[in-house]
């Protein structure tokens, strides 16, 4: 490696650290304000937030990368646009081509990086993630359930307690009003209760004893109560922290030997196999985006004019935006049918190469813009 590109890698190496850093502090606070119901419940420990980092970070980092990259590229071979290093770079008959060796060099890199991500740690720890806060809000409910106050934290569903004994926080005199059926209602009195913490997977259950359920009918002028020994109220809450994010697909969370698996059983019941096969490519697609990003953000970094960096911030970031908009149209598209599934996952990357490689055409044949 000669000194050439040893200055270059370090001008674009200590930039993209700084925002991948900045980027993924700034995923890991906007997910934590959403699940605040959750994190900040009596029984979370320092150590639980530490596992919900590590299970995040794989997807985390999926979503900085490509954008830190970019922004990368632009601070970096933009200072030596702005310094004029480009222009002497180009007297001593060391063109724009010749640079772009070294984004290419570490788009590859992040790009293998992303794939063995995405197939690996990323599906791991979205499905870790979602067991692990399951088993927080089960520790939540056990520990936030005081005497003589309603407890509301879970949807649709009133506990209140009338003492709480025991280290076990056994409940008495329960009263557990559930609404997750509004025609319906359902109200249990109990002697006793507790939560059964036993229980694995994304399922609270709630276990009463010696008490009576009443359940009403709003539609009809009926009336029911029935006794029990012994009553388990299971209460799913799976998605409790990203109740708010509705487009994220659960294709995520799926390795690519089981998406394929998926689209076979799909085909085989006489399903749509494409939602999974379109998932696939759109995931080789994003793995592959810093390579377009680094065709695209290089000639815009050299070529542009000195103190456009706000102009070329609003570029950059237009651009990402833009990417992700042209992969989701192209990902309909594929799952419609109406582009091949292969080119459907590409098709957003092939377009911002050719960009690329005009851009880097017409700074090459022109020469910066000073």
């Amino acid at each position: 490696m000669n000194l050439l590109s040893r200055y270059l890698l370090k001008e674009l190496v200590i930039p993209l650290v700084v925002w991948v850093a900045f980027l993924f502090l700034l995923l890991f606070v906007m997910q934590f304000l959403r699940g605040t119901d959750v994190l900040l419940g009596s029984a979370v420990t320092l150590g639980d937030m530490g596992w919900l980092l590590v299970y995040l970070s794989p997807h985390f980092l999926v979503m900085a990368l490509p954008i830190a990259f970019l922004l990368a590229i632009l601070l970096g071979l933009g200072r030596l646009s702005e310094d004029r290093e480009i222009t002497a770079l180009q007297a001593l008959g060391i063109g724009p081509v010749r640079l772009i060796t070294g984004p290419l060099f570490i788009g590859a890199v992040l790009s293998a990086l992303m794939l063995l991500i995405t197939c690996t740690a990323e599906p791991w720890g979205l499905t870790s993630v979602k067991e692990f806060v399951a088993e927080i809000i089960k520790k939540n409910v056990v520990g936030d359930v005081k005497p003589g106050v309603f407890y509301e934290d879970l949807s649709n569903l009133t506990l209140y307690a009338e003492q709480v004994e025991g280290e076990e926080h056994q409940w008495k005199h329960v009263l557990l009003h559930d609404d997750r059926e509004p025609s319906a209602p359902l109200l249990m009195l109990a002697h006793q209760g507790q939560v059964n913490t036993s229980t694995a997977g994304q399922v609270l259950t709630l276990v009463l004893g010696d008490g009576e359920a009443h359940r009403a009918n709003r539609g009809e002028a009926s009336y029911s109560v029935v006794t029990f020994e012994k009553a388990e109220i299971a209460v799913g809450v799976e998605g409790r922290m990203g109740r708010r994010n509705r487009f994220r697909s659960p294709k995520e969370e799926l390795t690519p030997g089981e998406l394929l698996e998926a689209a076979e059983e799909a085909e085989r019941t006489g399903g749509d196999p494409r939602p999974f096969l379109m998932a696939l490519h759109t995931r080789l697609g994003n793995a592959l985006a810093p390579l377009s990003f680094a065709l695209l953000g290089t000639p815009l970094a050299i070529g542009r004019r000195q103190g456009g960096r706000a102009w070329g911030f609003l570029l950059t970031l237009a651009g990402y935006v833009l990417f992700y908009l042209l992969t989701r149209v192209f990902e309909q598209m594929g799952q419609q049918g109406r582009l091949p599934l292969l080119l459907a996952g590409q098709l957003t990357n092939l377009i911002f190469c050719a960009v690329g490689i005009v851009a880097l055409y017409r700074v090459n044949r022109s020469g910066t813009v000073r």
